[in-house]
């Protein structure tokens, strides 16, 4: 019922900006409105600067309604406001509060001898997450047409490599089983045309100025501000301590080699980066292995651009507002979620190995860009990405996902053809990898391809069995297969009835 009352707010509302003048001007009527002596509860970003004109008997803190870097980027003549925070040791804290903190502050309205400050006798602050600023205001997200339409108006790219962008910028949720973050790797590696590469750059370079500082993955964390008014400088820490924080080479040198401190980050999955990499697409390409979607900018008829509409930069906020509320509502994804994820990744393994033969193998060695082992749980990733943003688990997403794959497949198989010495270095892998006979390959493929969306690496005999079954194996042999990998030490069973490969 919530949402559905959500859903007609917005309609109502449709793409109104959430604007800083108006989350101040919200914030000085909660403050005006409420009688002197009466309790409140007011939430905003604490500062470290004493008010002007503060009195000796206790600590007296500006209270900001606007995060750092949007109280930095007011222009001089525009309203501002502040609460005056009146602190002592009756004060209570929890949380964590800092210098730039979001908190919520409870305690009784009272007058402040300067212009048209209200004071706060402070009974207890509360240090809360960034993320709950933009929750506060989740009458103003965006609806997925809305966010398409934004993007469609503004960012020109191939459908498939927008729509990942959309997904992208809502990170990624737990997977249980997984250490890395809520990142995401949007890559794009060139393909002889350096043009392309330097295009998609500039879209997102436009996009990720576009973001506030405190969502900008940077190596400096301090922001700073002023107020000409009351003639006072502010030095904030960046409240944002979650891992929706977004990356693009600042400069052309990191096109080819990413800064370190950027890239600990990223290869951690604690920050998501857009990522156009101006090196020669090869299928040994250590970033492509590991990027949720490793895009090839095989030449396009249209390049990517972007167009400055000034109703994209007006509904940023909003569009922060709806990534943290779809965040908060997919935090997680359990087994049961990520199903029709795997069992679309099974057949996409399948159709796609009778489909391109030994070209794809060689894409799904270990060492090529489309691992199966990885494949698998970078898989889980995009469709985690896919299901934030559209709100549900569904096997529609599931096949969106596969539809990515494809594009993928397809274009590094361009790359492939152009690598002979890679291919066959990647084939000779494989079949190491995958050794034995025709039927034993291809018996050791399904058997590789249950063990890559398996939390623990370990197979049930009956799915393994059932899947050869679905290959054209009689259930005779698939019972002597299972039964010579045991024999041989190419599996064991950790117990009854589970298979785990020797060195998984």
């Amino acid at each position: 019922m919530e949402e559905e009352l959500l859903e007609l707010i917005r309609l109502e509302r449709k793409r109104e900006p959430l604007s800083p003048g108006r989350r101040l001007r919200g914030f000085q009527k909660k403050l005006q409105s409420t009688k002197i002596g009466e309790e409140t509860e007011l939430r905003g970003f604490i500062t470290g600067r004493k008010a002007p004109n503060a009195p000796g008997d206790a600590l007296y803190l500006l209270l900001s309604p606007l995060p750092p870097s949007e109280l930095a980027a007011l222009p001089k003549g525009e309203f501002r406001t502040y609460a005056v925070l009146r602190i002592d040791d009756k004060t209570s804290f929890t949380g964590r509060v800092k210098p730039g903190s979001y908190v919520a502050v409870s305690g009784t309205v009272d007058a402040y001898p300067i212009g048209n400050l209200r004071m706060i006798r402070a009974r207890s602050i509360e240090g809360l997450d960034y993320s709950d600023y933009w929750k506060d205001y989740r009458e103003f997200a965006l609806s997925q047409g809305e966010i398409r339409d934004l993007f469609e108006g503004s960012v020109y790219l191939r459908d498939e490599m927008r729509n990942v962008l959309l997904y992208s910028l809502h990170g990624v949720p737990y997977i249980p089983g997984e250490s890395w973050g809520e990142g995401f790797e949007f890559l794009a590696l060139r393909y002889k045309d350096e043009s392309e590469v330097l295009a998609l750059w500039n879209v997102l370079k436009s996009l990720h100025s576009a973001l506030p500082r405190e969502v900008q993955l940077r190596r400096e964390r301090l922001i700073e501000a002023d107020d000409p008014l009351l003639g006072l400088d502010f030095r904030f820490s960046d409240p944002n301590g979650s891992d929706i924080r977004y990356y693009t080479p600042p400069t052309k040198r990191g096109l080819v080699n990413p800064a370190k401190w950027a890239l600990k980050a990223l290869n951690a999955k604690r920050a998501i980066g857009f990522l156009p990499k101006n090196v020669e697409a090869s299928p040994l390409d250590r970033m492509a292995r590991l990027s949720e979607t490793p895009f090839v900018l095989v030449s396009s008829e249209e390049r990517p651009y972007f167009e400055a509409r000034r109703e994209f930069f007006q509904l940023i906020p909003n569009l922060l507002v709806t990534i943290f509320m779809n965040r908060d509502r997919y935090s997680a994804l359990d087994g049961r979620r990520t199903r029709p994820m795997e069992e679309e990744f099974l057949r996409w393994l399948r159709e796609s190995r009778n489909d391109y033969g030994e070209e794809f193998r060689a894409l799904t060695a270990p060492s090529g860009p489309m691992s199966v082992k990885l494949r698998a749980e970078l898989g889980r990733r995009l469709f985690g990405s896919i299901v934030r943003f559209k709100g549900r688990a569904t096997k529609r997403a599931a096949r969106e996902g596969r539809q990515i794959n494809d594009t993928l497949v397809n274009e590094w198989m361009v790359v492939l053809r152009d690598h002979p010495k890679e291919m066959m270095r990647l084939l000779k892998e494989y079949r190491m990898y995958i050794p034995g006979s025709l039927k034993a390959r291809r018996a050791l493929e399904v058997l590789n391809d249950l063990a890559s969306i398996s939390r623990s690496g370990e197979v049930s005999k009956e799915a393994f069995i059932r899947e050869l079954l679905k290959e054209g194996f009689s259930e005779r042999s698939a019972l002597e297969v299972v039964e010579k990998f045991i024999a041989t030490g190419y599996v064991y069973e950790p117990f009854p009835g589970r298979l785990k490969i020797i060195g998984w």
